[in-house]
């Protein structure tokens, strides 16, 4: 038994010569074990891989037009419903009588809630879609070269039903790669890299939401230094208006009206942030769970039955070899005897 070195953490693992798949203790990771006299191409070099395209969009990503219209939308209804009605009170002035900010927080707002909602939908089918068996038992409990083709036939006739694109994609991708080249190593640095293109494109599509959670409190500071310029106007009209008490009660009046559209859009905007960041927050970690869950299932159902003939040659061989050492000490056994003098009679 060899010490075999992870190729993505460098730990050592000890592993039988015949054992192809190897587990590794400290990332948990699978991965092949090179043959040391597995024979080479006809060039004398590895073959070149297959290119597989890793820069893509996360199939949870949505489209944002489209979630701009839906949330105007949303945000009509939601002044038309529940501001309209409580107009006279404190909660209907925050969002009515506070100039055009309290409109933009809302809209951004009601964006970033549908952004939300569709892309827990899409996790939600993700999630579904791990439950699906793509590459039954009932074809072949291994996956050699010889029945990949069967496989590969089974999930593109499976790709109109399954409602993951995620799963759907990362085993169509590795299958037809095995079918193309029927090299485990090479599948596995492909699932690899489709592994890391995946948490990418996840990554990539909460930017809007960041820009969701950055935009609304810098709005909320646009509406403070509009309503600290009304305030300050208007109290530069009261001190010219000092010698009028009426007029000077009406400028006092505009004052504290600029105060309040500086404090409430402030308050309002970082209320709504808050309620933006939490959900997001827990959403992305939902989405990365879920990519750790789609690596077990890779690993279980496709990596530790692949099966591309290296080890049946290797277990041939050692076979082999231990045949050869035991006709070798028979050999030598039958010598000794044959020399050995006769027992007296």
């Amino acid at each position: 038994m060899d010490n075999v070195i992870c190729p993505r953490c460098g730990h050592p693992n000890p592993a039988p010569v015949h054992q192809r798949i190897v587990d590794c203790a400290r990332c948990d990771r699978s991965f092949a074990q090179r043959s040391p006299d597995a024979p080479p191409s006809a060039s004398g070099a590895d073959p070149p891989r297959i290119a597989v395209h890793t820069e893509r969009v996360a199939p949870t990503d949505v489209s944002l037009p489209l979630a701009a219209l839906i949330a105007a939308g949303v945000t009509i209804l939601f002044y038309a419903i529940v501001v309209a009605p409580f107009r006279e009170t404190y909660f209907g002035e925050l969002f009515a009588d506070r100039g055009w900010v309290p409109y933009a927080i809302a809209w951004l707002s009601a964006w970033a809630f549908v952004v939300l909602t569709l892309k827990y939908r899409r996790l939600a089918l993700e999630v579904k879609a791990l439950e699906i068996d793509l590459l039954p038992d009932t074809i072949a409990e291994r996956i050699t070269p010889e029945n990949v083709h069967a496989f590969a036939g089974y999930v593109r006739h499976l790709s109109a039903a399954v409602p993951g694109r995620f799963v759907l994609g990362r085993v169509q991708r590795a299958v037809q790669h095995f079918r193309a080249r029927p090299r485990v190593q090479e599948v596995i640095d492909q699932l690899g890299n489709q592994a890391q293109a995946d948490a990418n494109a996840v990554d990539a599509s909460y930017t809007m939401l960041r820009v969701f959670i950055w935009a609304i409190p810098i709005l909320g500071f646009i509406g403070t230094v509009i309503g600290i310029g009304t305030a300050v106007g208007a109290f530069s009209d009261s001190v010219n208006a000092a010698v009028d008490l009426d007029v000077m009660k009406q400028s006092i009046g505009a004052v504290t009206t600029g105060l309040g559209v500086a404090f409430d859009t402030t308050l309002l905007a970082l209320v709504m942030s808050i309620f933006i960041m939490f959900p997001a927050s827990s959403l992305q970690k939902a989405e990365e769970d879920f990519l750790a869950r789609l690596e077990s299932y890779c690993d279980v159902r496709l990596l530790r039955r692949l099966d591309d003939g290296t080890a049946a040659v290797e277990s041939e061989g050692s076979l082999r070899d231990v045949l050869t050492r035991l006709s070798g000490t028979l050999s030598q056994i039958e010598r000794r005897l044959a020399l050995a003098p006769a027992p007296p009679a």
